[in-house]
This record gives C-alpha cells, sequence and structure tokens, in this order.
C-alpha cells in the first residue's frame, strides 16, 4: 500500500519504507498507519492481535471498520478536519474511545496520533492501546474511594454515638446492678433473672459500640483479641435467653438445639456473642410468624475440625438482587420497610468472623425464610 507514495525505482525510499515496517513491528502498542482518504495503509501484529484480522483484511480497508457503527460517520469528519491541521496529539480525550473486534466486541481504546508527511501527501501514524484493565483499575480505586469517604463518616458519626450512649448504658448497667445487690430490697428469682438479663445485654450494647469503633481504626487488624477456650453452647444459650422475650412477644416458637455436653472452642466469647447477637437478632427481628431455631454442631476432624452455629427462620427471606451485596456496610436488602435497621449488623458480623477465621454463609427463599451459618475453626481443644 505504501509503494503508491513511492516513486518508481526509488530504492531510498523504499528501504525507508521498509524500515518503517521494522519499526513499527517493535514498537508494543497496536499501530496505524492510514492514508489521508482514511485507508490503511501499514499495521503491526499488535493490530492483528487486538482486532482479530489478518493484515491482508486490513490493509486497502477504511480504517472506519474498526470503529463503532455509530461513530463512523462522524469519524470521517474528524479525520478530515485533522488533514487540514496535522499535528501530533491524543485523539478525542475528552470522550472515551471504542474499538470493535472482528468478532463484534467492543473494548475502550486510547489513540495518539502524528502526521508523517509524504510528499504532498500525509500519512496519520496511528498507536492503539486497549485501555480496559486501566479503566477497571480506576474504576475500583473510585469505588474504594467511596467506601473509604463512608467508613470516615461512620467513623465520625460512631465517635458522637458512642458519648451520647455510653453515659445512659453505664446508668442502667449501674442501677440493674444495685438492684442485684439487694441494696434497694429483696428480689425474688423471677427479677433477679430479668435484672440480670438487663445488665448483660447493656454490658453488650456497650462492648458493641466499642468494636463499631474499634473497626472503624487503622490499628484494628492489629488489636489483640482475647483467645480463650469457651463452651459454645453456653455462649449460644447466653444469646437466646436475651432474645426470648422479643420472640415471645411475637408469638413465635423460638429454641436452642444442640448436643447437652459442652462444645468447647477457642475464640473470643465477645466476638462470637456480638455475632450471634446480631444473626439472632436479624432472625428475631425479620419473623413475624412461625419459628426460629438456633443451632450448634461440630463438624469436620482433625485441622479441620470446627464448630457452627446456624440460625434459622420462617420469615421473609432475602431477595435474589440482594444476596451478592448482603454483607457490605450500609446496604440493607429493603426486605421490610418498616424495620429499622443500619446496613451494619452483617458487616460487622463478617468481618469479626473472619477475624476469627470462620466465615458467615447463608441461604434463604423468599417468603419461606433464611439461614444462616458461622462456621468457626475449633483450634484444637
Amino acid at each position: 500500500m505504501l509503494k503508491r507514495f513511492i516513486g518508481a525505482g526509488d530504492a531510498q525510499k523504499l528501504l525507508s519504507a521498509q524500515n518503517l515496517e521494522l519499526f513499527l513491528e517493535s514498537v508494543p502498542d497496536a499501530m496505524l498507519i492510514v492514508d489521508s482518504g482514511g485507508q490503511i495503509a501499514m499495521t503491526n501484529g499488535r493490530v492483528e492481535e487486538l482486532f482479530g484480522y489478518s493484515k491482508s483484511e486490513l490493509v486497502g480497508s477504511q480504517v472506519e471498520m474498526l470503529m463503532p457503527a455509530a461513530h463512523r460517520k462522524r469519524h470521517v469528519g474528524f479525520r478530515e478536519r485533522y488533514v487540514e491541521a496535522p499535528r501530533a496529539r491524543n485523539m478525542a480525550s475528552n470522550y472515551e474511545l471504542q474499538g470493535v473486534r472482528r468478532s463484534g466486541e467492543q473494548f475502550p481504546v486510547e489513540i495518539s496520533l502524528s502526521p508523517v508527511p509524504v510528499g504532498s501527501d500525509i500519512l496519520i501514524l496511528s498507536a492503539i492501546r486497549d485501555v480496559t484493565e486501566r479503566l477497571e483499575r480506576e474504576r475500583r480505586a473510585r469505588a474504594n474511594e467511596v467506601e473509604l469517604e463512608k467508613l470516615v463518616n461512620v467513623n465520625r458519626f460512631l465517635f458522637s454515638l458512642s458519648h451520647e450512649l455510653r453515659t445512659p448504658l453505664n446508668a442502667i448497667s449501674g442501677f440493674a446492678a444495685t438492684l442485684l445487690m439487694g441494696l434497694s430490697g429483696p428480689l425474688n428469682d423471677e427479677q433477679q433473672d430479668h435484672l440480670k438479663t438487663i445488665e448483660q445485654s447493656a454490658e453488650h450494647l456497650l462492648a458493641l459500640i466499642n468494636q463499631l469503633l474499634s473497626l472503624m481504626q487503622p490499628e484494628f487488624n492489629s488489636e489483640n483479641m482475647i483467645i480463650e477456650k469457651i463452651d459454645g453452647r453456653d455462649a449460644a444459650s447466653a444469646v437466646c435467653k436475651m432474645m426470648e422475650r422479643e420472640a415471645s412477644a411475637k408469638g413465635l416458637s423460638f429454641k436452642l438445639d444442640g448436643p447437652e455436653k459442652p462444645i468447647k472452642l477457642k475464640s473470643s466469647h465477645r466476638m462470637l456473642t456480638q455475632i450471634l447477637i446480631n444473626l439472632v437478632g436479624n432472625a428475631v427481628k425479620y419473623t413475624d410468624r412461625g419459628d426460629v431455631t438456633v443451632r450448634i454442631r461440630r463438624c469436620g476432624r482433625g485441622d479441620g475440625a470446627a464448630v457452627q452455629f446456624e440460625v434459622t427462620d420462617t420469615g421473609i427471606g432475602i431477595p435474589d438482587e440482594a444476596r451478592e451485596r448482603l454483607f457490605e456496610m450500609f446496604y440493607r436488602a429493603n426486605r421490610d420497610q418498616e424495620k429499622e435497621g443500619t446496613g451494619i449488623g452483617l458487616f460487622i458480623s463478617q468481618q469479626l468472623a473472619v477475624r476469627l477465621g470462620g466465615r458467615i454463609e447463608f441461604s434463604s427463599a423468599q417468603g419461606q425464610g433464611s439461614k444462616f451459618t458461622l462456621s468457626l475453626p475449633q483450634k484444637g481443644v
């Protein structure tokens, strides 16, 4: 194709053309040389790899074949104006360019243009880069910035919230302890049980506030956890006791199912309790009729030995479109607009589970209920 720009018998120009072809093949980008009329005069191997056409199919064809059909007519005008005032520059930096492969697949590209005078005519040297991966990295970076901004905002909110809630919660806990000591008179067994539940709930709410604050801190990953030998059944039983009154008020069947013997594991009692409070609390909240069951069992052997806590309900279930984002911070599945929530409970629970070496998984059928399973390693107890 370049021969029509080279005079007959002009060995020096022919040699220059051959050198140009060698140069194009040495360049890592996809390179095209297009004449002033838009015909492709020369390509390199990267163009064939990028677009899926052979060199014989490309050379002599209009360059617009490599663009989406909707852009081809407009590009002719752009090309004509470029020939009138040629200069080295990036092509259309104010909007995203698209290339089209032989298969019809479109993909984002970045194109640099350089004019190459040949006698009275002009050739246009185009360097084409597939920027799919770069744009995806930029998209992820923007998403990370949004998430970081959310974390900053929640950090401010939680610090403010902690000051507002800690004082009354400490008062509740203190008055409950005073009453339990009998300083205001004798208590019967039922009153003592109720006060112990109040005291325990206040303590766990304070612990949750502190955990929320610690989750927002850069030092969270290096925080020293208190790992101790605990009875998983006792932890689950204590949480069920906290929730049974709310479940009873809704007329739900509420039970703990598991072996009578202790199920030992090495873990953080506080973190485990907070996870179970979130999971069982959600089950009770989103179940208006039927039952909520908490099951605990061992599974696996040796290094793979684990303890599983299953929380099953007959509630409204989770919509299919919400499942991939269920553990994202601030995301709510909009399962029931009348139910209050912050969208951080499951996010925190999953973060804590991962810190403990485990994970939360779930299954759900909309309108039939859900099952959340927390699996934690038994760690050789």
